[in-house]
């Protein structure tokens, strides 16, 4: 869906957002409950990152389309932990179990590449909160504490965002 920002929607939106219950629990699932006339835009334009099904085949589909170059995709909708949370050196998702199924190591290239080339101005939105460096740290540690496979938790982090 693609909508003309309006004062007057988002005040309708934020009046009804006790009254009208997300299917999903999550922003689409209730911009789709408000707006049920709405025709969605073809896959390839809100394309999720995820592997539920931990399945080789879609795994290896997916990461081919979202490291395809020219893009196949015009918006990967990133789930689960942003890119922009973690840092540069690999997808934290690994460290989460229950986030695994969101983890793409090429997905988070892509990402980092399109930062790169952003404004410099832009870039600064993207670092990281003393908090978050504590959240990434505490997560590592926890993943390494229950052995979790891929050993993510082990690499060495690069990122100048850890050390700013």
């Amino acid at each position: 869906m693609v909508i003309e920002p309006s004062n007057c929607t988002f005040k309708i939106l934020m009046d009804h957002r006790s009254d009208i219950v997300s299917y999903n629990g999550g922003d689409q699932g209730y911009l789709n409950e408000v707006f049920v006339w709405w025709h969605r835009l073809p896959r390839r334009v809100n394309f999720l990152k995820n592997f539920w099904s931990n399945y080789t085949l879609e795994a290896s589909m997916k990461n081919q389309l979202f490291g395809s170059d020219p893009p196949k995709l015009y918006t990967i909708h990133y789930l689960g932990l942003k890119p922009w949370l973690c840092y540069r050196d690999y997808d934290c998702n690994w460290d989460i179990e229950d986030q695994r199924v969101y983890a793409s190591e090429v997905a988070h290239k892509r990402w980092w590449k399109l930062h790169d080339a952003m404004d410099e101005g832009l870039q600064r939105f993207c670092e990281l909160s003393d908090r978050r460096k504590i959240e990434l740290e505490w997560d590592r540690m926890k993943a390494k504490k229950a052995g979790l496979p891929g050993q993510y938790w082990s690499i060495n982090v690069t990122d100048p965002r850890k050390f700013t």
